[in-house]
């Protein structure tokens, strides 16, 4: 591939916020080094060093967050009451020199190009608008006729609730948790990813700046051991994770004995299903997106290509073209429609996948000019020729593989033939086939001739199947999910 000259910000050191813990209504730096550091995965610089909570730090966000509870300040204060802290943070977040502040930051840290993450940072007030919205709408107690009178249905916070946001996406992500579970009144901690924890400082700073009652909010910066920590202690009563399978299948079984509430959001290795009559154009252009939107860093990115036989080679040579249109290079770069993984470990991972794939005997699709710059960059990737039994696992970066089918039977199997079940993708012109085919996918969601999952509709779930997850995630899903259901009634008579 050619070398592609960079022009813009390649050697920008954004001044990155100091990495706090706010705990127990106090503001603290994480004590424990872990002597290692942020470097922008676009030069390599080292950018700040990672730090981590200590164990009495956790120990007494854990204490603060179970006297929260205890109080039932927070709860017990009117929905409406706070329905309107939660619009005052969406105030705070939405100041344009905030937004882009954060937008700069995540896109220094994660490698996610600035268009992307500017998108981000503009979702993060629309999460809390929208649970105080929810809050407003009186969805938590409720009315309904009986037989001797009303009955009251309300619902009421579990307890303290732990929210792990990930590296990818930190922004939308942790904005949706710590909203959700304030506007369900439970008290939460937020454990946000070490390699992108920037995003909930600024955040916990507007919240500590709301005065709530001390333990309803707090932040922990830190690694997975901070995590664990907070993860199997009793106090816990819910736990919201986004992030890796294994994570996940980690917190389930610290969970399982005490059956505590889980909301996970994992994996994917998600097909796109490409039939004849299907407009190639769009469907190369999906294939683009899927492998260059977040870097491909995201759960709902594209894992497998699932095409007819008979139109494969043209879909490819179309594929290779939108390849060429890619601007690899500086997360920070305007001009930039791509950029770098995050970390040497995730490159290295995504590396290592190419090159088992090719020794199976994958062919390697690529067509993307290289930045003239050290980081962590990978060109979207298309594999062919590999065994779909080979294929089976989750690569989470710009690569997929490619499949034939001759028979929408065969189509089908191959779709379904992971254990995963997070998003798909289907292209074709006839509607009622498209439509009737998508329907048998064993998955949380399905995009017809389109890719962005997120432009169906703001009202309902994201939902995972398979390993990819755990109950489901929305604005009124994830506060329903902090919380328990109650009902009220009188007895007729005679009692009864």
């Amino acid at each position: 591939m050619g070398q592609l000259k960079h022009q813009g910000p390649a050697s920008e050191s954004s001044v990155l916020p100091e990495l706090l813990n706010y705990i127990d209504g106090g503001v603290s730096v994480p004590l424990s080094s872990r002597g290692t550091s942020l470097h922008n995965p676009n030069t390599l610089e080292p950018l700040q060093e990672q730090l981590s909570c200590s164990e009495e730090q956790v120990a007494r966000a854990l204490c603060a967050s179970e006297q929260a509870n205890e109080t039932r300040l927070w709860e017990n204060t009117p929905a409406e009451e706070r329905a309107a802290v939660l619009d005052q943070i969406a105030d705070r977040l939405n100041d344009a020199e905030v937004r882009e502040s954060i937008a700069r930051v995540d896109s220094l840290t994660t490698g996610a190009i600035i268009s992307v993450t500017r998108t981000m940072a503009e979702l993060a007030p629309f999460s809390f608008r929208a649970a105080a919205q929810y809050l407003r709408e009186g969805h938590l107690e409720q009315r309904f006729p009986g037989k001797a009178g009303e009955v009251e249905y309300f619902r009421r916070p579990w307890g303290p609730a732990l929210l792990i946001s990930p590296w990818n996406g930190p922004t939308a992500i942790s904005s949706h948790k710590v909203a959700s579970a304030l506007a369900a009144g439970a008290p939460c901690i937020l454990k946000p990813s070490e390699w992108a924890p920037h995003f909930a400082v600024t955040m916990a700073g507007i919240i500590h700046d709301m005065d709530l009652p001390e333990g309803t909010f707090q932040l922990t910066c830190g690694n997975r051991i901070a995590g664990g920590m907070m993860v199997g202690d009793s106090r816990i009563k819910s736990i919201s994770f986004t992030g890796g399978t294994a994570g996940g299948r980690a917190i389930s079984q610290a969970c399982a004995e005490s059956f505590t509430p889980l909301q996970l959001e994992l994996g994917g290795n998600n097909p796109m299903v490409i039939f004849a009559d299907a407009d190639l154009e769009k469907a190369a252009r999906g294939i683009a997106f899927g492998l260059t939107n977040l870097n491909a860093q995201w759960c709902r990115a594209l894992g497998r290509v699932i095409v007819h036989r008979s139109i494969k080679q043209e879909l490819l040579e179309r594929v290779k073209v939108e390849f060429g249109k890619v601007i690899l290079g500086d997360s920070l770069d305007n001009n930039s429609t791509m950029g770098p993984q995050i970390h040497a470990q995730q490159y290295q991972s995504i590396l290592a996948a190419i090159d088992r794939l090719q020794s199976l005997g994958g062919k390697l699709l690529q067509n993307t000019a290289m930045p003239d710059l050290p980081g962590y960059f990978i060109p979207p990737t298309l594999i062919d020729d590999c065994r779909p039994e080979d294929t089976t696992h989750e690569i989470f970066g710009p690569v997929a593989t490619v499949h034939c089918f001759d028979t929408d039977a065969e189509a089908l199997k191959l779709a379904n033939g992971t254990d995963y079940g997070l998003a798909a993708y289907v292209y074709g012109e006839n509607e009622e086939k498209v439509f009737a085919f998508s329907r048998q996918l064993r998955t949380g969601g399905v995009k017809i001739n389109g890719y962005n999952l997120l432009s169906l509709s703001p009202a309902v779930p994201r939902a995972a199947w398979g390993i990819s997850g755990l109950g489901e995630e929305g604005t009124a899903h994830t506060i329903e999910f902090f919380t328990g259901a109650c009902v009220v009634g009188s007895a007729p008579s005679p009692a009864g």
